[in-house]
């Protein structure tokens, strides 16, 4: 049974629809995406524009999604996504500090960060259910 009365549906709903509309972009602007948010292309820009990253944050936003439904289970989405969303963080404002992404990447970026302290204090207050 859905658990769509919980205080994390909500959150956790609008974390699933943050990583899919940003995997879409990424298939479906490929192209527009290196210049819409970086300055120039690097190894590291050609690492976040392959397909399998997109595919990854596709799966992490339908694994949101899930979690939102059952906070209980499958909560290794969010273990993950903490983890993944504070290292896309770090990497693009490594990059934005180097004036290879630009601003819209770094406030992307921020917003990741933002969900990543959201997954932390939601498994700290259903920890009961374990990281995992």
């Amino acid at each position: 049974m859905p658990q769509a009365g919980s205080k994390y549906f909500i959150p956790l709903l609008a974390a699933a629809v943050w990583n899919i509309f940003f995997s879409l972009l990424g298939f479906f602007l490929l192209p527009r995406k290196s210049t819409l948010f970086f300055s120039t292309i690097t190894p590291q820009v050609e690492f976040l524009s392959a397909p399998p990253v997109w595919y990854a944050v596709l799966t992490a936003g339908i694994g949101y999604g899930l979690v939102g439904f059952k906070n209980h289970k499958f909560r290794f989405f969010i273990t993950i996504g903490a983890i993944g969303k504070t290292a896309l963080f770090c990497f693009t404002w490594y990059l934005w500090f180097n004036s290879v992404a630009n601003t819209l990447a770094a406030m992307v970026a921020l917003g990741d960060l933002m969900w990543a302290i959201y997954f932390l204090i939601f498994l700290y207050q259903t920890r009961e259910h374990g990281l995992l």
